[in-house]
């Protein structure tokens, strides 16, 4: 079978970025390139060898379905773990075709010695913050881990070509981990427009990033969007079953917080003022760096702080009336059920249960009807939109909700599980 070429290039330098990169060679096709670019301050940090730059395409092999063969020094307990990832990622995506992954030299890569605690991957999100504060606060954790910096990856969730925005965002990302006496690492990659299915092989982008510098760190924390419950229902790219198979003997990618739903984690944060201000949890909106208080990631979370009696956080610059929520697509399959249907159960736990909840509540039996009945719904659609607007309409004096007689939790200072 014909396969796929993998060719690391020379290291390039200039103007203070360091690109590390590989040519992509198929059969019949054009060659691609897929580049990480980097500080020059961070030199020191990266190593020779293609670890990472396996991680990098293991996905694109799968989607491909060709043998692959990288002209460099991979370890050979990376191949192993890579071997498991595909046979995970191909039972649960079928679209997927597991291959072999060989290299010029197959060598355990041995890192410098004296290296300093882990990186966390930093988005500037609700679970890359749960990780890094819970860790460095040692909030709740018994053993919680070393963390040296947090990494940021310009071209995943902000477009390559908005430098501003991601300049923006990483201002932000940096005054939060300020608070905790953290650096932020900045990276630069092209893996979105060259791996397809970026929901699935995020993942696998985020630990290349990560491995990159482990040639300066032993391990790198993933912070967890679904629970263990939550990933038997749902195969993210980020998950706590997938993730440590991206490591190797030199560098461990852990998976973080998936034993915590996110209303957990905001409760653990909410007084946190750094994270109130600057909490960036928006891919949607048509400003990258901030959020639009408009789309659905940006809807959930603001009700999360609301269900939770904490007001509404400085970094949405307004609240959801109850009338959008009326309209809000709340995503398919189960993911609505529990996501919203935790929200309901969660304002009735602390108290905030008002119109907005009833709202929800008229969209999940919508929802349940829609999935019992299809035929039945498709002829009475009409009349759900109507009733849960009118339920909407029925709080729209209140303005959006519960927010004026919100009330703060008790500061966490590390002493409290979480």
């Amino acid at each position: 079978m014909e396969r796929l070429d993998l060719w690391p290039e020379e290291v390039a330098r200039g103007d203070g970025t360091i690109v590390r990169s590989l040519v992509i060679e198929q059969p019949a096709q054009a060659r691609r390139r897929l580049w990480w670019a980097y500080p020059d301050s961070l030199r020191s940090h990266v190593g020779g060898d293609a670890d990472s730059l396996a991680v990098g395409v293991v996905f694109l092999a799968m989607q491909i379905g060709r043998p692959v063969r990288i002209h460099g020094q991979v370890s050979p307990s990376l191949l192993r773990n890579l071997e498991e990832f595909q046979a995970a990622w191909t039972a649960m995506e079928r679209s997927l075709t597991p291959v072999e992954i060989t290299a010029d030299e197959e060598v355990e890569v041995v890192r410098p010695a004296g290296r300093t605690g882990g990186l966390v991957a930093f988005s500037g999100g609700v679970d890359c913050s749960f990780t890094a504060y819970r860790h460095v606060r040692a909030a709740g954790v018994r053993w919680p881990r070393k963390i040296a910096a947090g990494v940021m990856v310009h071209g995943f969730d902000i477009p390559l070509s908005d430098s501003q925005a991601f300049a923006a965002a990483a201002a932000r990302s940096r005054r939060t981990l300020d608070s905790l006496g953290l650096p932020l690492l900045t990276v630069a990659c092209n893996y979105k427009e060259v791996v397809a299915d970026f929901p699935h092989s995020h993942g696998a982008a985020i630990a290349s990033c990560l491995a990159l510098f482990a040639n300066g760190f032993s391990y790198g924390l993933i912070g967890q969007t679904f629970t263990y419950a939550e990933s038997r229902h749902i195969a993210e790219g980020v998950n706590p079953l997938t993730d440590p198979l991206l490591s190797s003997d030199s560098f461990a990618v852990i998976p973080d917080g998936a034993a915590f739903e996110r209303a957990d984690k905001i409760r653990l944060l909410g007084n946190w003022e750094e994270f109130r201000t600057n909490l960036r949890v928006c891919w949607a909106g048509p400003q990258k760096d901030r959020n639009c208080c408009n789309c659905e990631k940006c809807i959930r979370n603001i009700l999360t702080f609301r269900a939770l009696g904490l007001g509404l956080p400085e970094c949405f610059e307004r609240d959801v009336p109850d009338l959008r929520l009326a309209s809000v697509k709340m995503g398919e399959g189960i993911r609505p059920f529990i996501r919203y249907g935790e929200l309901r159960e969660l304002s009735q736990a602390n108290g905030t249960f008002g119109n907005w909840a009833k709202v929800l509540s008229w969209r999940l039996a919508e929802m349940r009807f829609r999935n019992r009945w299809p035929r039945i719904w498709r002829r009475t659609r009409w009349l759900w939109y109507i009733a849960c607007r009118a339920r909407a309409r029925l709080g729209r004096s209140r303005g959006a909700g519960l927010i004026a007689s919100a009330r703060p939790l008790p500061v966490n200072d590390g002493r409290s599980a979480s």
